[in-house]
């Protein structure tokens, strides 16, 4: 039996009851599912977070007071977990300390003479949640995915069979369906079914695990994506935001935003002059050219563009550069991101792009970046940008990149000469 003394207690950690607890009706407020008993000590509640209305939240007295103002505690699941006791447990009493406390799934039984619903972060369908009552069977339940993919679904449906831009939305969407419910999977095995507490855990699903979508190829990937970005439905436009969430942008023609200042250099000028009029195109609203703004298009890159309030311009830096000249130099502009690449041909073209920014004149990771684009670069003019491979770019480049042009003032240009003597130094 739990006796309050004169010091705070922490109900969920000391007390026992020589009772069960009745279980109440659950309750659904924004943003939390509420399982709630009336223990011999007074109304516990126990809630979990919705997927998608509210994040990682430890309680306090206004929460409680929020989501239970007659309750005497309060514990939240936690998204992590506390090894050997399972998934994190935190903690208010109503009239205990003003900090929140942890406790153990053992302890929190040891109050409501039952185990207590555990629900992955995963599989919190508000609906199904609600349903649950002491003693249910675990329930097969998919795995949610935020965002929802279901624009994928719906464009993919609607493509004919062996349809690229179908492939594409349905790979997007099954890999986003797998990785979730994978990792939900794993984790439940990991840390919940193997739990020193396992007992007193009553979980309440697991994930409905699909089958490993098979590989597509890379191209169709590709072709299957330029196709959606390339239209101008509100689908397709939906689809373009999803798949930028969900991992397929490195099948994007451009997946990286960079803001160009025209007067950064010559080479800046020269690209914004051959900008067009262009469509409202799925890829164009990435730019958040989805409102009253005119849409343009670099003819040569098909990236879109938008104009700012203060001049300057949005686009797309693509992943490759469709040229069909070697590198004739490389310049460097004012401003954050600005580098630009002229073929010999004369053409200018922004530095294509995948990963973080290219930046000079420190020990970084944007600094390496640029090193490493001109070494692809001066191997293969249409290679892709540098991502996270690891690989480290040749000693020189990387030395000019983060010391060499530290007292340079941009804009400033290097020839292929200039940059190949530093590749081989």
């Amino acid at each position: 039996m739990f006796k309050r003394s004169g010091k705070a207690t922490r109900l969920l950690w000391e007390a026992a009851a020589d009772r069960p607890a009745r279980f109440l009706p659950p309750e659904r407020r924004r943003g939390w599912v509420l399982y709630r008993w009336e223990t011999q000590f007074g109304e516990v509640v126990l809630a979990h977070t919705v997927r998608g209305e509210m994040g990682m939240t430890f309680p306090s007295h206004a929460l409680l007071r929020e989501l239970a103002e007659d309750a005497v505690a309060l514990a939240v699941v936690e998204p992590d977990y506390s090894p050997p006791h399972g998934p994190s447990l935190e903690a208010i009493d109503a009239d205990g300390p003003d900090k929140y406390y942890g406790t153990t799934w053992r302890r929190l039984e040891r109050v409501l003479g039952m185990p207590a619903p555990y629900w992955h972060s995963s599989l919190r369908d508000p609906e199904l949640m609600m349903a649950w009552r002491p003693g249910a069977t675990t329930l097969e339940v998919p795995a949610v995915v935020v965002p929802d993919p279901g624009p994928l679904l719906r464009l993919a449906a609607q493509e004919p069979d062996g349809s690229h831009a179908g492939v594409a939305a349905l790979d997007t969407a099954r890999r986003a369906v797998w990785s979730e419910t994978k990792s939900c999977h794993d984790e439940i095995t990991e840390h919940v079914d193997t739990s020193e507490e396992l007992a007193s855990i009553a979980i309440a699903a697991r994930p409905l695990l699909p089958p490993e979508p098979p590989t597509v190829a890379e191209e169709v990937l590709r072709d299957g994506w330029r196709t959606i970005l390339n239209r101008t439905d509100t689908l397709a436009a939906d689809c373009a935001r999803l798949g930028q969430v969900l991992g397929a942008a490195r099948y994007f023609p451009g997946s990286c935003k960079v803001t160009v200042d025209t007067a950064s250099c010559a080479q800046a000028g020269q690209w914004a002059s051959r900008l067009q009029a262009g469509p409202r195109t799925a890829l164009a609203t990435e730019l958040g050219g989805d409102g009253d703004q005119d849409i343009l298009i670099d003819p040569i890159t098909d990236m879109p563009a938008v104009r700012t309030s203060d001049g300057s311009i949005k686009t797309m830096a693509p992943q490759r550069l469709p040229a069909h000249s070697p590198l004739a130099a490389l310049t460097i502009g004012r401003g954050h991101n600005s580098v630009w690449v002229t073929t010999q041909d004369g053409t200018v073209f922004p530095a294509p792009q995948i990963g973080g920014g290219y930046t000079w004149g420190y020990s970084g990771g944007g600094p390496m970046a640029l090193a490493r684009l001109i070494e692809l670069l001066l191997k293969d003019i249409t290679h892709t940008a540098p991502g996270y491979d690891g690989q480290q770019p040749p000693t020189g480049l990387r030395h000019a990149t983060e010391e060499g042009w530290k007292g340079r003032t941009p804009p400033f240009t290097l020839t292929r000469a200039e940059l190949e003597a530093l590749r081989d130094a």
